[in-house]
């Protein structure tokens, strides 16, 4: 028996469904350029380009002519809500600041790079972490792209790659976000004010915080007032050796920009928890886990943080060593504090431990508060797991 011919309609039924089959979306090559630093984001990836959103819905005829005037009114307040939001996905903030041609990121004054910085870390909590993480990084890829591509177009995958890219390059600190010097690091900027963001020998203790806070806290106000700092970032220059190439009126641009990256009240100065944000040391000792209840404190261990604190070997913690030890004291309770915070903090440390009255700690009065810390901590480790 011969096999049934097909009719003509059949056939272009079938010629339809071949023409108008499903052919995967054309890629598009996203390639970072590098510049001061390595950056993991450097190499390519491909986004796909995905089709045009369309939200419009289907606008049934009314019965009634005033209905019919309501749902148009509807319609037109939807329209202009999706022509917003279609015009907020479109907008990608880091596009300004890269060449429209190569596409490479262009070098930021210090004002631009506070743009950035503020755009970005939007509670202003002094980190970009989560949503505010993946929103800079969605956009600092797809604006490298010499085609319009959305900043949604970077899959939840590749984000995920992204991110963990990012931060083993960037995440000096390993805590999950990103601090402003850590971003310093990414974004090419003027060389000198990159220079206020590195410090070749980080501080090793609070105690040489607290010998330069009392250098350049001039006037013994308790603060870092805009001149007072402006002094200081014209000695981290000089220290740079690159004062030369700084003029008076740059150097007054970069105080300001400080200020308005580290001032977190706005009061116009820099307290002693903002001044520790721009001059961070390299470790506060007490928050190492022997301090945490969880071992029991050693002869070794108490002496390794008299010997941090007594920088003079004098057998005493006195003075700038004396503030240095109770401002790390200090940070384990409390996120924000001044001068008058760290003075009334150390009257009262001194009136429970100082017996001979004579301003300063011994070893025999460290270990007792060293003791105290620690069991004031495992008691809090016990009542967090009792809850």
């Amino acid at each position: 028996m011969e096999p049934r011919k097909r009719s003509r309609r059949e056939q272009n039924s079938r010629g339809d469904r071949q023409q108008h089959s499903f052919s995967p979306p054309r890629r598009v090559q996203v390639s970072t350029p590098t510049h001061h630093r390595k950056s993991p984001l450097s190499h390519s990836r491909s986004i796909p380009r995905c089709p045009p959103f369309d939200n419009t819905k289907k606008i049934y005829k009314m019965s009634f002519s005033s209905d019919a005037s309501a749902a148009s009114a509807a319609v037109d307040a939807a329209a202009a809500a999706q022509k917003k939001l279609n015009l907020e996905k479109a907008t990608n903030f880091m596009k300004q600041y890269r060449d429209p041609h190569s596409r490479e990121l262009k070098k930021l004054s210090a004002n631009q790079f506070m743009d950035v910085w503020s755009h970005y870390d939007k509670d202003g909590n002094g980190y970009i972490e989560g949503t505010e993480l993946d929103g800079f990084l969605r956009e600092f890829v797809s604006s490298a792209n010499t085609a319009d591509v959305s900043p949604e177009a970077v899959s939840d995958a590749m984000l995920v790659e992204l991110k963990q890219c990012f931060m083993e390059a960037y995440d000096d600190n390993q805590d999950g976000k990103i601090d402003i010097r850590e971003l310093a690091q990414l974004l090419p900027m003027e060389e000198n004010f990159l220079l206020l963001f590195r410090f070749d020998n980080p501080l090793d203790s609070s105690v040489e915080f607290m010998k330069i806070w009392r250098e350049y806290d001039t006037d013994g106000s308790g603060y870092i007032e805009a001149d007072e700092l402006k002094n200081f970032l014209r000695d981290l220059l000089k220290e740079a050796k690159k004062i030369n190439d700084v003029s008076e009126d740059k150097l007054i641009e970069y105080t300001d920009t400080m200020l308005q990256v580290f001032d977190s009240n706005k009061d116009g100065k820099l307290q002693l928890s903002e001044m520790a944000k721009l001059l961070p040391v390299k470790e506060n000792f007490l928050c190492r886990q022997v301090f945490k209840g969880a071992t029991k404190l050693t002869k070794d261990d108490i002496e390794r943080v008299f010997s941090l604190y007594d920088r003079d070997n004098n057998g005493t913690i006195e003075n700038e060593e004396l503030r240095g030890f109770l401002k790390d004291l200090l940070e384990l309770v409390k996120k924000d504090y001044d001068a008058d915070d760290l003075q009334d903090f150390e009257e009262t440390i001194l009136r429970g431990v100082d017996y001979n009255d004579d301003g300063k700690i011994n070893r025999k009065e460290l270990t007792m508060i060293l003791l105290a810390l620690a069991k004031h901590n495992q008691e809090d480790d016990s009542a967090a797991k009792k809850e």
